[in-house]
């Protein structure tokens, strides 16, 4: 069996980092924005964000798993009362790069104050079953205990039951619902602390 470690996200494994977090993303909602955009072009602004020190998707909230010297997986959270200012800077961007769009992603409000909030994971197909998500999730919730708090939470589709029985299986618990592009989800939230 491969050996699994897990690190903080560097800035040059944006490329990387931005192609597994699109895996969990409604891309038909993204793609919509704009006739020209593909899922190539998409994943090289995706990259940007994850180069840069402030957004949602910052490598500086993300944590990768590496076997051997590939990566294998990708996980973000940060703290949910940031959420707006993290999302700013992709908002303003989006409303440059698409200003005929009519994406509804600036109204999504996925998480708020109080919660360490997991935003998207991602496990390469070829490299799953391998515990490459618990690693990712383990490794979250530990930086999320460091940071001091004592509740995490993810939104997960409702039409994704085997999601949902993995999370409830590490600890969730159903918080409520959220909407997200029109999709009904489930807010599910652990305590860890």
């Amino acid at each position: 069996m491969e050996i699994v470690t897990v690190r903080p996200a560097r800035k040059e494994d944006a490329d990387a980092v931005a192609r597994l977090f699109m895996m969990a993303w409604p891309m038909d909602s993204f793609l919509a924005m704009s006739p020209e955009l593909d899922e190539d072009k998409f994943a090289e602004i995706i990259s940007g964000y994850v180069q840069a020190e402030d957004t949602l998707y910052s490598y500086r909230n993300t944590m990768v798993a590496e076997v051997g010297n590939v990566i294998a997986g990708a996980m973000n959270g940060y703290d949910g009362a940031d959420y707006d200012a993290l999302k700013r800077p992709i908002l303003e961007d989006f409303a440059r790069r698409f200003p005929d769009s009519e994406s509804d992603f600036g109204a999504v409000r996925e998480t708020g104050a109080g919660e360490f909030y997991f935003d998207s994971i991602g496990v390469r197909p070829d490299m799953r079953s391998m515990g490459i998500g618990s690693k990712l999730f383990g490794a979250m919730t530990e930086r999320a205990r460091q940071a001091g708090f004592s509740k995490v939470g993810l939104i997960v589709d409702v039409e994704k039951p085997k999601a949902e029985a993995l999370y409830l299986r590490l600890g969730f618990r159903f918080a409520g619902y959220k909407d997200f592009f029109g999709e009904k989800m489930k807010h599910l939230q652990m305590d860890i602390g």
